[in-house]
């Protein structure tokens, strides 16, 4: 069985009810960093080109225009991404040489989805393990349920870091939702610099950036770090802290 190190290290992220996407899988413990700093100049890059690279792979979407009716985004090699997710249609068909059977049922979170009336949902085990390939990982089937377990509890306690934020807004907005989320592993935002610098926990082991809309009225950016911390307050043996900021 793999540790929950590895297990934890492994991609997290949201679909869309059409199926589409898993985020960016994490940095494991056996890559290096690289990690860049945050640049104030990235919105500016984005802006004018749409997309900007972070470094790991996962690209950012910038600008505040409303990706819930955004096209689809077509890269240099043809491959057809989701804009609020970017990352492609993924399948619930056994890959090739894969010899345990994968679940295909998928749960529903809790997170309400920006421009539909529906909550996010969370890719299947099927799904999952087919992200990871695409990513050039070398995922165990046999761990895709634990994989995804937690991959789905540190999402549900992201929103409710995120939510902690909002209801300081609660005469303004009662019901944020999430417009998209983008992986940014290789850049470290201010907070990460700062807790490499002074922290026993180092450097985060990813960093997710989730827009949020608030109403109508605006979109927000949170910065979301995720870090190994033997110290975690939860209760459980996940041993994850989650910084979020708008």
């Amino acid at each position: 069985a793999a540790s929950s190190t590895s297990i934890r290290h492994h991609s997290f992220a949201m679909t869309a009810t059409d199926g589409s996407g898993c985020g960016c899988p994490f940095r494991g413990p056996d890559e290096t960093s690289g990690a860049t700093f945050e640049r104030a100049g990235d919105a500016a890059i984005a802006g004018r080109s749409g997309i900007v690279n972070s470094g790991g792979g996962c690209p950012f979407s910038g600008g505040r225009g409303d990706a819930a009716a955004a096209p689809p985004v077509v890269t240099a090699t043809g491959e057809v991404l989701n804009p609020r997710n970017m990352m492609p249609e993924l399948p619930q068909t056994a890959a090739p040489g894969q010899t345990v059977s994968l679940s295909k049922d998928r749960e529903s979170s809790t997170i309400p989805k920006a421009g539909d009336n529906v909550n996010w949902v969370y890719p299947s085990p099927q799904q999952f393990y087919n992200a990871l390939l695409r990513k050039n990982k070398d995922p165990e089937a046999g761990d895709m349920d634990a994989v995804v377990h937690v991959h789905n509890v540190t999402n549900e306690r992201t929103w409710q870091r995120i939510l902690d934020w909002e209801r300081l807004h609660a005469r303004a907005c009662e019901t944020p939702t999430l417009v998209r989320f983008v992986g940014r592993s290789t850049d470290l935002s201010w907070g990460a610099l700062w807790s490499r610098a002074f922290s026993y926990r180092g450097v985060p082991f990813d960093r997710h950036d989730w827009f949020v809309d608030r109403c109508g009225q605006k979109v927000v950016r949170y910065v979301i770090d995720y870090y190994d911390d033997p110290r975690s307050v939860e209760r459980d043996d996940l041993q994850i802290t989650i910084d979020a900021r708008p």
